[in-house]
């Protein structure tokens, strides 16, 4: 069951961005062009409370297309988490004492599939003008213990080939709030799982 989306990370167009973007985080951002960054260097972190897990397939790219002709084209990925341990070890400390901090990147095979996408969207004269955005998203997680009642908050970075180093996306969003907002009656117990009964991943 979707809980709500976990974030609205506009990187791309951030005029159109959901307002939950630092200031401080702007001049970084603008930098990145949809149209040209090196998706295999994209990489998205999530830090949530520790008790709460995003789930396998759960986090998300979409690459929209903006023709200057009217119309809109999405092309949307699921990301894979970062395993490698010489990597997670350049990350700089982003967590704080009681948070779980998740690096995700696009698989080679995403990273053609978009780049293919790109080339149909931006590339030539005959899409000249043509804008476009890039949004993480992620609406799929457990828990592995009982909810607190204490909001749950969200933190997110991202790191581009422009930006090089890891940018502020947002920081302690509310999701717990936002989600009643929507749905004043939803239940987080229950569109939050528990991890221990969700079937098994294929390993």
């Amino acid at each position: 069951m979707r809980i709500v989306p976990f974030a609205c990370l506009l990187i791309a167009g951030l005029s159109a961005g959901c307002g939950h973007v630092p200031l401080t985080s702007l001049p970084k951002l603008a930098k990145i062009d949809v149209r040209s960054t090196d998706l295999s260097q994209l990489r998205a972190g999530i830090s949530l409370p520790a008790g709460i897990r995003p789930l396998p397939g759960g986090i998300t790219l979409t690459i929209i297309a903006l023709p200057k002709a009217g119309g809109r084209h999405e092309r949307k990925v699921v990301l894979e988490e970062v395993h490698d341990a010489a990597e997670l070890a350049s990350v700089p400390t982003l967590v704080a004492p009681g948070r779980l901090f998740t690096l995700f990147k696009l698989n080679s095979g995403d990273v053609a599939q978009l780049g293919a996408f790109r080339e149909e969207m931006f590339a030539g004269p005959q899409n000249d003008g043509n804008r476009g955005s890039l949004s993480l998203g992620a609406d799929k997680a457990c828990r592995t213990g009982e909810l607190s009642g204490k909001p749950i908050t969200m933190t997110g970075y991202l790191r581009t080939s422009e930006t090089r180093d890891y940018v502020l996306l947002m920081k302690d969003f509310d999701l717990s709030a936002a989600a009643r907002a929507i749905d004043p009656k939803i239940d987080l117990a229950t569109a939050i799982p528990p991890c221990d009964a969700l079937p098994k991943q294929p390993s």
